[in-house]
């Protein structure tokens, strides 16, 4: 009966993990535009206004391209899919993952890296001149960012000596916050997450140019529900960054299972505030600074890989874990 009872726990955790992303990916993309409109001096939309956007997309029409294939209609499905499936991997409120595996890591990086190449190929779909304007710059960017992504993660995997992200995220807790290789992977991870969830100074998720579209650029053809699965996924892959850095910040805080309910709602709380300042960080970050140009991108992109890889050799030099 216990062993029941434990699987029956988990089943429900894992249940309430993946409800809780779901409800909350709006409601941070909602505070996040309100942080903007609050450091740009103006009202700004209501926090809750996504989940009305979302909304009106689902009762709209869908106009597909006459060019456009069946990929065109399976591209957002699969992309929400596999973003869903990085979520499974990602420590929750609860300090584990539902789908905890050794290697999950890499999973988490494919996982994103399957979604960039479906929005690539579907930009391509509709026979636009800016959506495969978009679609390439996105592959330039991807190039960048997904080797230095991964290599932050295997700083830290080498650090705790595991590639689950779960543990992980267990075995920060045992290290020093001014641990120089721990900080370096931070910064690279930071970095690269701006690029990653296409904010400011990489892109303006915000702009209606579509010349300076780098990942708008590729959901031109898209409309209704196929558009509002996509802006979903992409809210969804930026809850999934900010929960993950807010993990590796700040590891403390994390409940088990034995810690009953009143344990998971403060555990709940703290998480919340923690990717509630991380999002209040990134909106500070875009209000202050302005979007490069894009071939200037490599030059941040390679100050992230940088600091990847500096932590790699500290790691080396001062633990000689490598």
């Amino acid at each position: 009966m216990d062993e029941l009872f434990t699987i029956l726990t988990r089943l429900l955790m894992g249940i309430g993990h993946l409800a809780i992303f779901l409800v909350a990916v709006p409601l941070l993309q909602g505070f996040i535009k309100k942080s903007k409109a609050f450091w740009q001096m103006r009202q700004g939309p209501p926090i809750l206004q996504p989940y009305r956007d979302l909304r009106k997309l689902m009762n709209k029409e869908e106009l597909i391209s006459e060019h456009a294939s069946w990929l065109f209609l399976l591209t957002p499905r699969i992309a929400l899919a596999s973003t869903l499936m990085a979520g499974l991997v990602i420590p929750g409120i609860w300090g584990w993952a539902p789908l905890s595996i050794w290697g999950d890591l890499f999973i988490f990086g494919a996982s994103l890296g399957l979604v960039r190449l479906l929005l690539t190929l579907s930009g391509l779909e509709g026979a636009g001149t800016f959506g495969g304007m978009g679609a390439s710059r996105e592959l330039f960017l991807g190039l960048l960012t997904e080797p230095a992504l991964l290599l932050g993660l295997i700083v830290l995997a080498f650090m705790t000596e595991t590639t689950s992200l779960q543990g992980i995220t267990v075995g920060l807790q045992s290290f020093s916050p001014l641990d120089i290789s721990r900080i370096l992977a931070l910064i690279a991870l930071g970095m690269v997450s701006i690029a990653e969830m296409g904010r400011i100074p990489m892109d303006n998720p915000d702009t209606h140019l579509e010349l300076t579209m780098v990942h708008e650029g590729m959901l031109l053809e898209y409309s209704g529900p196929s558009l509002a699965l996509l802006n979903f996924a992409e809210q969804l892959k930026q809850l999934l960054l900010l929960v993950l850095l807010a993990h590796f910040i700040w590891p403390s805080g994390l409940v088990s299972v034995s810690n009953g309910v009143l344990g998971a709602l403060l555990a709940l709380v703290f998480v919340s505030v923690k990717v509630t300042a991380l999002g209040f960080f990134f909106a500070t970050v875009e209000s202050l600074f302005v979007k490069r140009r894009l071939f200037r991108a490599p030059h941040f992109l390679a100050t992230g890989a940088a600091c990847a890889i500096l932590a790699l050799i500290s790691l080396w030099i001062i633990r000689g874990q490598i």
